[in-house]
């Protein structure tokens, strides 16, 4: 440890800067061919793609600016604020992000994203604001860090990275499965529904339950979702079989497929599903299909509620024409949950390793 070196963020960087919004109402400002990052899709990951992209006349009409590939970015307030990502591709960002270029002669860019995701806890207690906590560039540059020698830098990211090699494979392999699954469902139930299917709706099939406080549950292995996804793992369940989990309030979009114990706040519904009438995977498949960004009728924070929900309507296809998709698609959903399995086996690994090479209590050999 002799030979770590204590600086500020901001010593090792060549460029640290925020994004910027272009306005909203110049639909010539969107759909363009410029990556634009929005500080929601910062989940300490990597970032390959954007949800939104902006013209030339966007970029040039606002404060977005290109940032270099392999920059390290960190959410500055929101709901992710504190999360970092690297980004993949040149892109460029909202305001709320900032946007990290390292000088590679002194700190490794993945080392300084592992570091920073390790910092989580010392960057939320520096935040500022009032109804809003909120990070800036300034704070981020004077964050104080501890560094090895580059070497030994890039060997620890390197043992790192390969973990995370193998989870950003996984989840394409689960991305591609479930593609495959979503196009055999739309194929079969929707482009060549039948005339005879029953039409009924959501509250026929499945039956809407509030998510409750998780803040007294204990640590454990029962995977507590939010609408963002899991948030971290607890002692109790709140149900223990099939369930869709369909976000309340946030990210509408982002709906779950479960089929072991869990635990949801009240951010996300859970549902009991009526399996006499429908599969729990099928029904997934079609609730993936819907727009649920349509559905809102939140102002500031996009909401569902279970009105809107329970009146959603379908055609029923037999359950002999149900078992016959659920012969089709169980590899796939099969290898999916394997996956899943060992995701949650390496995310483990890395995360215990982490605190221990980044404190240096366990050293790598360069």
């Amino acid at each position: 440890m002799s030979s770590w070196r204590e600086c500020k963020l901001g010593d090792v960087a060549t460029r640290m800067t925020s994004g910027g919004t272009p306005s909203t109402s110049k639909s010539e400002y969107y759909d363009g061919n410029i990556p634009w990052l929005n500080t929601k899709e910062i989940k300490n990951c990597r970032i390959f793609t954007t949800e939104k992209t902006i013209t030339d006349l966007g970029l040039q009409n606002s404060s977005a600016k290109w940032i270099d590939e392999n920059s390290v970015i960190v959410a500055m307030y929101g709901a992710t604020a504190g999360k970092v990502a690297i980004n993949k591709i040149p892109l460029t960002t909202n305001q709320a992000c900032c946007n990290i270029t390292l000088d590679s002669t002194k700190a490794d860019y993945n080392f300084i994203y592992y570091l920073l995701l390790n910092s989580f806890d010392r960057l939320d207690n520096m935040t500022s604001g009032a109804a809003q906590q909120n990070l800036n560039v300034g704070l981020i540059s004077n964050f104080d860090i501890s560094l090895p020698p580059l070497e030994e830098q890039k060997a620890i990211a390197e043992v790192l990275s390969s973990l995370d090699d193998k989870i950003d494979l996984l989840h394409r392999q689960n991305k591609t499965l479930e593609s495959l699954a979503g196009t055999l469902f739309r194929q079969w139930f929707i482009e060549e529904a039948k005339e005879e299917w029953e039409e009924v709706t959501l509250s026929d099939v499945m039956e809407l339950k509030y998510g409750k406080d998780h803040k007294h549950l204990n640590d454990g292995k029962i995977p507590i979702y939010g609408s963002g996804g899991i948030m971290r793992y607890g002692d109790t369940a709140i149900y223990e079989n099939e369930s869709i989990l369909i976000p309340r309030k946030g990210t509408l979009s982002n709906i779950f497929y479960v089929d072991e114990p869990f635990w949801t706040v009240d951010t996300i519904f859970w549902s009991k599903i009526n399996s006499e009438k429908i599969s729990g995977k099928l029904l997934f498949e079609f609730l993936k299909t819907l727009d649920f960004s349509n559905m809102n009728v939140g102002s500031a924070v996009p909401s569902l509620t279970t009105k809107v929900l329970n009146e959603i309507s379908f055609a029923l296809p037999s359950l002999e024409e149900q078992e016959e998709f659920k012969l089709y698609t169980d590899d796939a959903w099969d290898k999916v949950k394997q996956n899943k399995k060992q995701i949650q086996t390496l995310e483990n690994l890395r995360d215990t390793l982490l605190p221990k090479l980044l404190s240096g209590e366990v050293r790598v050999k360069i």
